[in-house]
């Protein structure tokens, strides 16, 4: 409730508007604002109701906006999966000496909604998106509880046994509200670079390693991520060292999730299908899935049957793909690591298009600096070995070298001229016969060609959740943590801030509605709560006006229903 009170400072007293709530069972004050002097409130209050003036409140001011339309549906989910209470029930409490009000769930749930919305680090977590937010309300803090060194504290208390205990929780709250599928798991793998010191020797996560986002020059570290193939939801997540081949991690991963996936969903290993992409497979891992009952469907790189390359297209079949056209397959069976699979080789003229255009960017590339290099060979001071090094490392990619022909004149040992000319027919016969063209394999010799592409081509949802991730304003930035325990805590709750961005995409997608989360996101952040004071102690809050996306939105999602179960006025 909200009431008035003096406070005095310098032998003059001050008049303040509060609002007090129960914390924990306790009476609390949650929120003050300064009003003034004493005495200039009083003429003020005076002022409103003198006689001839009709009675009722008047508005004495109209005081801050917060932020409500992404962080109130965000937070609602974090409660709605209870994710505060599954970490506080396998993560112990701090000592009493160093406890705050919040727990160690409000600590992970307060930074995943952050994560989501808008990534700050937990320097700047108050000053720069708490105290605007409508989470200052919802979750209720002082500044000096949401310091960084607050956070350190907590996240000092979650071991990897946990974070493997609240994931397998997390499941069977998720399988309450969702249609998991039981068919369909994803996997897929991604690295992260680090600004950690290389001398700093308390992260074994962090190591050098070829890293996707081309920072080869700083330490990384990889993230192993399972996804629900119906919803598009991800379900588990691993960390592992960044100098650790994907392959050799394979088998760890998805053997981890079985275990608490089986736990959690009670069902059998022969009712799922896992799949995932060609920097997986092996002889060993193979044996291993082979033995596990599970299913799969993956993908090999093309040159392990090259020989299936050279079938002509026109012995394709055309396949009927919701959204696609002109996709052809050719299946066939094919003895591959000691048993006889499923095999298809599929084209698809977009992928097709793509490599091509890369294709001749790069071989415009290699010609300008071919024709660099033969002005500098004209002196005659270049090793002809040293000219034929950089020409090899210039087109080993993409089978340039194939089709490039290239001349060196020289005397004793120097370049003199160099000469080169591209074999176009050799480029068609390299593009017609490896581009456009991915092979799959399966233990599903009951799908047809369609189930198994498409299963394959779920892929994408995954792949998009990582490009979120690591967009400017996505999941994972900043990560200014040192040690292995901390950044495995932060992979946590921000692969719970994935986890709703993900709810948000099953939602839209349900609803028909092509936007992305991100998008729909900024429109929700628009939405506005504003805090209005009258002359006689009297509060209000006040929603903003929707605009017409904004209205789509809260029809699907229930803003104003959030508002409403807050005490929130709407305007009509």
């Amino acid at each position: 409730m909200g009431f008035l009170f003096d406070k005095q400072k310098k032998g003059r007293l001050y008049t303040y508007w509060g609002e007090s709530a129960r914390v924990k069972g306790k009476p609390r004050l949650i929120e003050q604002i300064y009003l003034g002097p004493k005495e200039r409130v009083l003429e003020e209050i005076k002022a409103a109701y003198t006689r001839g003036q009709a009675p009722g409140s008047t508005r004495l001011r109209q005081l801050d906006h917060l932020e409500f339309g992404a962080s109130a549906w965000l937070w609602s989910w974090v409660q709605r999966l209870g994710f505060i209470e599954l970490i506080d029930r396998h993560v112990p409490a701090l000592s009493k000496r160093r406890r705050t009000q919040l727990s160690v769930g409000q600590y992970l749930g307060l930074a995943a909604v952050n994560r989501a919305l808008t990534a700050t680090s937990k320097r700047s977590f108050y000053t720069h998106w708490y105290r605007s937010s409508v989470i200052s309300r919802l979750c209720p803090a002082r500044e000096s509880e949401l310091s960084s060194q607050r956070f350190w504290d907590h996240m000092d208390q979650v071991d990897v046994s946990q974070i493997d205990a609240i994931q397998q929780d997390l499941i069977q709250r998720l399988q309450e509200f969702f249609p998991l599928g039981q068919q369909k798991i994803l996997y897929d793998t991604t690295n992260y670079f680090t600004f950690i010191d290389s001398a700093n020797q308390r992260s074994c996560l962090a190591q050098r390693g070829h890293n996707k986002q081309k920072r080869s020059d700083l330490r990384q570290l990889s993230l192993a991520l399972f996804e629900d193939g119906e919803t598009g939801l991800p379900l588990y997540h691993q960390c592992y060292a960044g100098d650790r081949p994907d392959v050799s991690q394979f088998t760890t991963a998805w053997q981890s999730l079985l275990k608490r996936w089986l736990k959690a969903v009670e069902s059998e290993p022969e009712q799922l299908t896992l799949v995932f992409d060609k920097g997986n497979p092996s002889r060993n891992n193979q044996a291993q899935l082979d033995t596990s009952g599970l299913h799969h469907v993956g993908s090999i790189p093309a040159r392990w049957v090259s020989d299936l390359l050279e079938i002509p297209r026109e012995r394709y079949q055309k396949l009927e793909l919701a959204r696609t056209k002109h996709v052809k397959v050719y299946r066939c069976r094919r003895l591959l690591w000691g048993r006889e699979r499923t095999l298809l080789v599929v084209f698809s003229p977009s992928l097709y298009r793509k490599q091509v255009a890369s294709l001749n960017r790069l071989q415009l590339k290699v010609h300008q600096r071919l024709l660099d290099l033969s002005q500098r060979v004209a002196g005659g001071r270049t090793r002809v070995r040293t000219l034929e090094q950089k020409i090899a490392q210039w087109s080993r990619r993409d089978h340039l070298r194939k089709f490039l022909h290239v001349e060196i004149e020289s005397r004793k040992d120097r370049a003199l001229r160099l000469q080169w000319s591209w074999d176009r027919a050799e480029k068609r016969q390299i593009q017609r016969r490896y581009y456009g063209k991915t092979v799959l394999f399966t233990d599903r010799d009951d799908w047809s060609s369609p189930q198994i592409v498409q299963a394959y081509r779920r892929l994408s949802r995954t792949e998009q959740l990582f490009r979120i991730s690591k967009g400017r304003s996505g999941p994972w930035w900043p990560m200014y943590h040192w040690t292995d325990s901390k950044v495995r805590v932060h992979a946590l709750y921000c692969h719970l801030a994935l986890l709703l961005l993900a709810i948000l995409q099953f939602q839209l997608r349900q609803a028909g509605l092509s936007w992305r989360a991100d998008r729909c996101l900024k429109h929700l952040a628009r939405i506005q709560q504003t805090r209005v004071l009258y002359t006689n102690g009297a509060a209000e809050r006040v929603l903003s006006h929707l605009d017409p996306e904004q209205e789509k939105l809260d029809e699907l999602l229930g803003v104003t229903a959030l508002a409403k179960e807050m005490g929130t006025t709407l305007l009509t």
